[in-house]
C-alpha cells in the first residue's frame, strides 16, 4: 500500500488531507512538525510521498525538503503554503520539490499531483534498482575478471611452454616466465617491446613469417596456424628446435597474436634414439630369420649334393639330390622375390596393368607348383569355371599374390593338407576363395598377419613377408582381401576383383 506522510502544524488541515487521501486507498501518517517528521524518516520508516506545509513553528517545510535532498532520498515532496512568495518558490525549485502549491488546495488538483508524484517515484525506484543491479553486476564482473586474470597468470607461469603475445606491428607486448628461461633473457626490457625478429635467425625469419602471415592476415576463416620444427634463437645466439602454435584475435579494435612455443629438442633426440634402437632390433630379428631360411636351404642343398657326389651313389639318390636342390632353390627364389618387391614402389605403372584371364592364370600357377613338387604332399582341389573371366592386374604380380597365399596355406597344413580354390562372379565382382584345412589363425593375431616380418613360425621357418607382400599387391591393384579362420579347422582367404572386358 502507498504510504504518505503529511506534515502540518494545523490539525484541521492534516485531518482534511488525510480524509481525502484515505478515500483513495492511500495509507496516511500525520506529523505536526518537521522535527517529528525527520525522526520518522531517519528511523527507517518508508514513505512514498511527503506533503508538507512550508511555514511552521520550528523547522520549516524548506528545511524538511533540504534534508531529504541532502540525503539523496528518492522521496518526492509536495510543498503547500498559505503565503506563496518568490523566496520560498526559489527554495522549492533549488531542492527539487515535486510541486509547489498554495492553499486552499482543490481536491482534484491534489489527487492529480499526488498520483503523478507517486508514479514518478516508482519509475525512479525502478531506475535506481536497475542501476544498483548494474553496479552489483559490474562489481561481480570486475571481481571475476580479476580472478580470471590471476588464474591465467598462474597457469601461464606454471607451464613450461613459452607464451608470447605480439601487437599488429609484430612487437612483443607480453610473455610468461617460461619465455625468459627458454630464450635466456634476464632483463624484461631486453625482450618486452622488442621486434619479433629477435627470436629468429636472420636466414629463417622471412620464411617463417610468410607462413604465419598467410593465416594472420586472413579476415575470415582459419585464425590459427601450427609451425613444426622451427629454428629459434636465444639471447646468447644459440639455437633450438620448437613447435609453435599461433592464434590471432581482436581486442578493443586492435589485432593481437599469441604464440605458444614448445622446445622439442629433447623430444627429437629421444625419438631419433628410439627409432635407431627399434631399427637395430628390427634388423637383428629380420637378419636372423632370413639368415636361418637361407642357411637351412643351403644346408639341404650341400648335404644332398655331397651324398650325390659319392662314388657309390645310385641314380635314385642323385635324382633325390636334384629334386631337393630344385625345391630349395625355388624357396630361395621366392624369398628374394618378396624381398625385392618390398624395395619397389607400392604403385605399379599403369602400362604394366593388363587384362588377364583368371582361370588360365590360376592354372598356370598350379602347374608351376606341380612341376616343382613344392606342394607335392598337399591335395589341391581346383576346377575352372566354364566361362572366361577377365580381371585388370599385372600377370606377374598376380602370380606372386596367389603363390604366397598357396604357400601360406601349405605351411598351415604342414604341407600335408587339402587346399581348395573356388571361383565365382556376382554383380561385376570376381571372388577367388583359397581354403585350407590347417591349424587356423587365432583371433587375437588376425589383425597382425599382414604386418611386415610378423610370423608365428619358429625362427628360420618363416620371414613374415608372404602375407605382407600379398597385402601390398592387393592395395596396389585395388583388390579387396577378406579372411575367415577357425582355429584347428582352417582358413579361407577371399580375393575380390573388379571384372573387366577382355
Amino acid at each position: 500500500m502507498i504510504r504518505i506522510l503529511i506534515v502540518d502544524d494545523e490539525e484541521d488541515i492534516r485531518i482534511a488531507l488525510k480524509r481525502v487521501l484515505n478515500r483513495e486507498g492511500y495509507e496516511v501518517l500525520l506529523s505536526d512538525s518537521v522535527e517529528s517528521a525527520l525522526e520518522l524518516i531517519n528511523s527507517g520508516a518508508t514513505f512514498d510521498l511527503v506533503i508538507s506545509d512550508i511555514l511552521m513553528k520550528g523547522l520549516s517545510g524548506i528545511d524538511l525538503i533540504k534534508h531529504i535532498s541532502d540525503k539523496l532520498l528518492n522521496l518526492p515532496v509536495i510543498l503547500i503554503t498559505g503565503n506563496p512568495n518568490l523566496s520560498s518558490a526559489e527554495s522549492a525549485v533549488r531542492y527539487k520539490a515535486f510541486e509547489y502549491i498554495s492553499k486552499p488546495v482543490e481536491r482534484n488538483q491534489l489527487l492529480t499531483i499526488v498520483k503523478k508524484a507517486i508514479d514518478s517515484k516508482q519509475l525512479k525506484d525502478i531506475e535506481i534498482e536497475k542501476l544498483h543491479q548494474s553496479e552489483i553486476m559490474e562489481k561481480v564482473l570486475r571481481t571475476q575478471n580479476l580472478d580470471l586474470n590471476r588464474q591465467n597468470a598462474a597457469i601461464l607461469n606454471a607451464t613450461s611452454d613459452a607464451v608470447i603475445t605480439l601487437n599488429s606491428n609484430e612487437i612483443i607486448v607480453s610473455a610468461n616466465l617460461a619465455t625468459f628461461e627458454m630464450f635466456k633473457y634476464k632483463n624484461v626490457n631486453d625482450f618486452i617491446g622488442q621486434s619479433l625478429s629477435i627470436l629468429f635467425i636472420e636466414s629463417k625469419y622471412e620464411k617463417y613469417m610468410a607462413q604465419a602471415k598467410s593465416v594472420i592476415n586472413q579476415s575470415t576463416g582459419k585464425k590459427a596456424i601450427h609451425l613444426p620444427d622451427v629454428t629459434l634463437k636465444r639471447s646468447d645466439d644459440s639455437t633450438f628446435l620448437a613447435d609453435i602454435a599461433i592464434c590471432t584475435y581482436i581486442l578493443d579494435g586492435d589485432a593481437y597474436y599469441t604464440g605458444v612455443v614448445r622446445d622439442v629438442t629433447q623430444k627429437k633426440m629421444m625419438v631419433e634414439q628410439l627409432i635407431d634402437s627399434e631399427r637395430r632390433a628390427f634388423l637383428s630379428t629380420v637378419a636372423a630369420s632370413i639368415g636361418h631360411e637361407i642357411n637351412n636351404s643351403l644346408t639341404a642343398i650341400q648335404g644332398f649334393t655331397e651324398m650325390a657326389m659319392k662314388e657309390n651313389a645310385d641314380v635314385n639318390l642323385k635324382n633325390r639330390a636334384l629334386q631337393v636342390t630344385m625345391n630349395q632353390t625355388q624357396k630361395l627364389q621366392a624369398l628374394t622375390t618378396n624381398l625385392l618387391l618390398l624395395g619397389k614402389s607400392s604403385k605399379i605403372q599403369s602400362h604394366t596393368n593388363v587384362s588377364i584371364e583368371i582361370n588360365n592364370s590360376i592354372s598356370n600357377v598350379l602347374d608351376v607348383f606341380s612341376q616343382t613338387a613344392r606342394l607335392k604332399y598337399c591335395q589341391i582341389n581346383w576346377t575352372p569355371i566354364d566361362k572366361k573371366i577377365f580381371i585388370l592386374v599385372n600377370a606377374d604380380q598376380f602370380s606372386i599374390l596367389l603363390s604366397n597365399l598357396l604357400l601360406n596355406a601349405a605351411d598351415a597344413t604342414s604341407n600335408t593338407g587339402t587346399i581348395t580354390l573356388s571361383l565365382k562372379t556376382n554383380l561385376g565382382k570376381v571372388y577367388l576363395h583359397i581354403t585350407d584345412d590347417g591349424i587356423g589363425i587365432r583371433e587375437e593375431i588376425q589383425k597382425q598377419i599382414f604386418e611386415p616380418y610378423f610370423t608365428t613360425k619358429e625362427l628360420g621357418k618363416g620371414t613374415g613377408l608372404g602375407l605382407f607382400v600379398v597385402k601390398q599387391i592387393a592395395d596396389t591393384f585395388g583388390i579387396k582381401i577378406e579372411m575367415e579362420s577357425i582355429p584347428n579347422q582352417g582358413t579361407t582367404f577371399t580375393l575380390i576383383f573388379e571384372e573387366t572386358n577382355c
